[in-house]
């Protein structure tokens, strides 16, 4: 499904539902890496997405850093 996501623009990031290609697109330092994170806390298990989220909460960028924070309420909300 790689395919569907669009790392520059960030186009069917919010789709991802593959913890590992996350992993490996935040080692290549992707542009979009706190909007995918958003995409694993509504496709993954809390167990796969909560290191990620946390990881993307320690972004530099304020921007990709805040979808972090969003990706933990969807989380929080869809986990109780």
């Amino acid at each position: 499904m790689a395919a569907e996501w669009d790392w520059e623009s960030g186009e069917g990031l919010l789709r991802i539902d593959d913890p590992a290609e996350w992993d490996a697109a935040f080692e290549r330092g992707e542009p979009k890496i706190g909007t995918a994170v958003i995409g694993l806390a509504f496709n993954c298990s809390l167990d796969e997405a909560s290191p990620r989220i946390v990881r993307a909460m320690q972004l530099p960028d304020p921007n990709q850093r805040g979808f972090a924070f969003a990706a933990a309420g969807a989380a929080a909300r869809l986990n109780g």
